[in-house]
């Protein structure tokens, strides 16, 4: 496949937001920028929500265009959609800082082939003189974090765009991910997901509150929707590719994640889906679809 690019197209989306706070680190001739946008610095929240689009494309390796249109999400990758999610939007890469581990995602993760097994398995790599990341904390990459990162991508030049998971730029990135999280349940049931054409998807926004984390997990199990345009099907899998296939569904994230003890790792992976899944298999024609759409923005109480 074609070199896209992605980490230089992404460097010149993040070098673009002309917010935040700013620091750079020269480390053996290689530099490195780091951009507060909202870990130690406070961001006017009439930026927050162009800030967060821009993140949120950046994320996406700049394949995936990110609309708030009334109180929804809506996502559309026209081109290399596996790419954009499994390649870079979805936070695979643990980078660690001051001995915490906080979750990276863009295309930097191509260069370093974080995760091998996914990177490897979509097929696609390329080389750049420059590296792009964006992390999800509450600590600020410090000068020896960039190092590692500089080693591991092989680049001359890094930037890295923070922002912590409870702002309203990290709402706006989590619901971005509404086509991701429906593509990597595909990867997860097996399908062969490099036949996935193009995408789009849309989710609607839950209020900002401390429940944030919960209420947006919500939103996408519950009322998110994912459509593919797929060179060949397999239908046998269209019902397990929705939240609904799963033996906790119905229940609110919150008390899904109580359950769980706190812990990701432990909660039931089948929830991890978008409500509704809709397929048009351009190689037969057929469509296909699966999921319902819960008008309830509180699933905890029922439909």
């Amino acid at each position: 496949m074609e070199n896209l690019n992605l980490n230089k197209r992404t460097y010149r989306i993040l070098q673009g937001i002309g917010e935040g706070e700013t620091t750079e680190f020269s480390i053996n001739n290689k530099k490195a920028t780091v951009i507060d946008l909202g870990v130690g610095v406070k961001i006017d929240d009439g930026l927050s929500k162009e800030i967060g689009i821009s993140v949120a494309e950046a994320t996406m390796g700049s394949l995936g265009k990110v609309k708030i249109e009334g109180d929804r999400v809506n996502v559309e990758i026209p081109e290399h959609p596996v790419i954009a999610t499994l390649c870079c939007q979805l936070a695979g890469w643990s980078v660690e800082i001051e001995g915490k581990k906080k979750l990276g995602s863009g295309p930097a993760r191509i260069l370093a082939n974080k995760p091998r097994e996914i990177i490897d398995g979509v097929g696609y790599h390329e080389s750049s003189e420059r590296s792009s990341l964006i992390l999800e904390t509450d600590i600020l990459p410090n000068k020896k974090t960039c190092e590692k990162i500089l080693e591991d991508t092989k680049s001359n030049e890094l930037i890295i765009a923070a922002f912590r998971d409870d702002t309203i730029i990290g709402l706006i990135n989590v619901l971005a991910r509404i086509v991701e999280v429906g593509i990597f349940r595909l990867y997860n049931l097996g399908y062969d997901v490099n036949r996935i054409v193009s995408a789009k998807g849309n989710v609607p926004i839950p209020p900002f509150t401390r429940e944030m984390m919960f209420t947006s997990n919500d939103a996408i199990i519950y009322q998110g929707t994912v459509s593919l345009k797929v060179n060949g099907w397999d239908s046998e899998i269209t019902e397990k590719a929705v939240s609904k296939s799963s033996m906790v569904y119905g229940k609110s994230f919150k008390e899904i994640f109580q359950e769980a003890g706190g812990n990701f790792y432990r909660i039931d992976p089948e929830i991890f889906a978008p409500a509704r899944l809709n397929v048009t298999d351009l190689r037969g024609g057929k469509e296909y679809s699966a999921g319902v759409l819960r008008r309830n923005k509180n699933p905890e109480h029922g439909p």
